[in-house]
């Protein structure tokens, strides 16, 4: 009889010592735990085969990522520094905005879940004030808070462009956060004369992008090397190095038909609230928090036990096993990637009804700025879900019929919480991101 895969042995041993355990518990051991071990030891691999010294893990999706590597660092004897950044995308794009003039326009207006002018005049750092009286100047004044489309969003790239007094007072609130930003940076050792990369999620790479800017705007002239879980894409004009473990741009694309990044982020996370800004106090530069925790404190904080009692057991499993260093220099191992695309697929891409209920009420925000939250597996109603079927989508986003499109963070999630005819409308979901990814690659 074959021998059970590693991860199944510790989820076992855990599961002797803790005979109650919740179908979250049960779910984060058997899918999550391990598909994070395996990427941070891709992680590590990649870093040793690159000649890096040093690794940055960017909050809030980096934390736990950043607790695995120091501890499979540790009992591999591997010479690398794991550090922990507080950044976020609104901390490092206000200051950055005044850098890149006009192009930040193509961060500020973005898509996004419920997107109302009032979150893109946020997104670009003004106050309400000053973005109720650009709004007054652009026609929204009186649908400042109200949703609209996407079409929408991108015509105000044109229309904000032309307002003088939009782009002074986006330029002026970079300038006044960059010095606190640039202070952080340096003093977390991002200017050093070491050879490092940065670690996270991943997804589109603009993180990464803002990150290089700042420093480059000091005189950093070394390319950025950047270690994903996935990437759907990459900054067109950047020549830093992205490189991804389970998808990368323009390809894996049943991976991305089965997964959700967003639940990813909900689950991969810290407790602490986002990162604002950076201020300058007499202890030296430190993040500004918003003030809040994390909205799902309580599951991530079980998250981060679990994961550190699965750590201490699956140690013991490797050293038992006679093979403490496994972390060898080579490429990623293919049975442990399918074994992480199985996983995954099973739970983001078909969930139980059990998985539904234990992760379906997180709270989440796609926005750069935490406003509404949500939960991620949103009610939909019958029409709603129907109104996401490839064709219906179409025509409502062309104009062709009426309706309005409600998305989900984790629209798997959402059908099986409705409940009815949901291989049908799962098997419907999947035609539609099939479509979505394989226009892309070929764009």
């Amino acid at each position: 009889m074959a021998k059970e895969p590693l991860y199944l042995q510790v989820a076992d041993r855990y599961k002797k010592f803790h005979k109650k355990i919740s179908v979250s518990e049960d779910t984060y051991l058997h899918v999550f735990a391990p598909v994070l071990i395996e990427f941070v030891k891709w992680v590590l691999n990649t870093a040793i085969n690159d000649g890096k010294k040093r690794l940055y893990f960017l909050s809030r999706d980096g934390y736990q990522m950043y607790l695995a590597a120091r501890k499979l660092a540790d009992i591999n004897g591997i010479d690398i520094e794991c550090r922990y950044l507080n950044v976020s995308r609104y901390a490092l794009r206000v200051p950055e905005y005044h850098l890149i003039q006009e192009k930040c326009l193509a961060r500020i207006c973005i898509g996004g879940i419920d997107v109302t002018f009032e979150k893109v005049m946020r997104r670009a750092g003004l106050t309400d004030e000053e973005g109720r009286e650009v709004a007054k100047l652009c026609g929204y004044e009186e649908s400042y808070s109200d949703v609209i489309s996407y079409r929408q969003v991108m015509d105000l790239k044109d229309i904000l462009r032309k307002q003088s007094s939009f782009l002074e007072y986006v330029y002026k609130h970079s300038r006044e956060s960059y010095e606190s930003a640039l202070g952080y940076l340096k003093q977390e050792g991002l200017l050093d004369e070491i050879p490092y990369a940065i670690v996270d999620s991943g997804w589109i790479g603009t993180l990464h992008q803002s990150l290089n800017n700042l420093l480059k705007s000091c005189g950093k002239d070394q390319k950025m090397y950047g270690y994903y879980f996935g990437l759907y894409e990459t900054p067109k004009d950047s020549t830093d190095i992205y490189k991804a473990y389970f998808f990368e741009p323009g390809g894996d694309i049943v991976k991305k038909v089965n997964f959700s990044n967003c639940l990813f982020e909900a689950v991969f996370t810290s407790t602490e609230g986002m990162t604002l800004r950076y201020e300058e106090t007499s202890d030296g530069y430190k993040p500004f928090f918003d003030n809040k925790v994390n909205p799902n404190e309580k599951l991530v904080q079980r998250h981060i036990e679990l994961l550190q009692e699965y750590i201490g057991i699956y140690s013991e499993e490797v050293a038992r096993c006679g093979n403490i260093t496994e972390l060898k220099k080579g490429s990623t191992n293919d049975d442990t990637l399918k074994m992480v695309e199985k996983l995954l697929k099973n739970m983001m891409g078909s969930p139980s009804r059990e998985e539904l209920e234990a992760y379906g009420n997180s709270q989440f925000s796609d926005d750069v700025l935490e406003g509404s939250l949500q939960k991620v597996a949103a009610e939909l109603s019958d029409e709603e879900i129907r109104n996401q079927r490839f064709i219906n989508k179409a025509l409502i986003m062309t104009g062709l019929k009426k309706g309005i499109i409600h998305e989900s963070a984790w629209i798997e999630g959402s059908i099986v919480r409705n409940g009815k005819k949901i291989k049908a409308n799962l098997r419907h979901a999947k035609v539609y991101k099939y479509f979505v990814y394989i226009r892309k690659m070929f764009r």
